[in-house]
């Protein structure tokens, strides 16, 4: 490719935030058809389409919930043994925020406490090409 040539990689450019939970003290980290509403209800509480979800209870103890979204996905796992939870949240370009869903997300596992990254995904750097 041509030093000059120049790419727009705005349509790549997104944020992933990263939720970990714990502490939780509601039965929704339990309940495989609950977590999975509430996977829904977050991704479009945040403004993001979702155009598929699926759901797995695990045994003895777990439960996963996966939305794939028109702007990337969000998915959330859950230790209810341990009363912990793992959340992810990716979305591309400026109409839905990760953030609100992550929001939505915690206020209903209700966790004693919380750590959040945010992660700035599809800047390329100097060396891209």
């Amino acid at each position: 490719m041509a030093a000059d040539t120049q790419i727009d990689h705005s349509a790549s450019r997104g944020v992933h935030v990263l939720l970990d939970l714990f502490g939780c003290t509601s039965a929704i980290l339990a309940d495989e058809i609950g977590l999975a509403a509430l996977a829904v209800e977050a991704a479009e509480a945040a403004g993001a389409t979702v155009l598929a979800e699926h759901h797995h209870r695990f045994e003895p103890h777990g439960v996963s919930a996966v939305c794939i979204l028109a702007e990337s996905h969000l998915s959330i796992h859950t230790w209810p043994e341990i009363g912990t939870a793992t959340i992810d949240v990716y979305t591309c370009g400026d109409k839905a925020d990760p953030e609100i869903a992550c929001n939505v997300i915690a206020e209903r596992l209700m966790p004693r406490s919380l750590q959040r990254q945010r992660i700035e995904r599809g800047f390329p750097n100097e060396y891209a090409s």
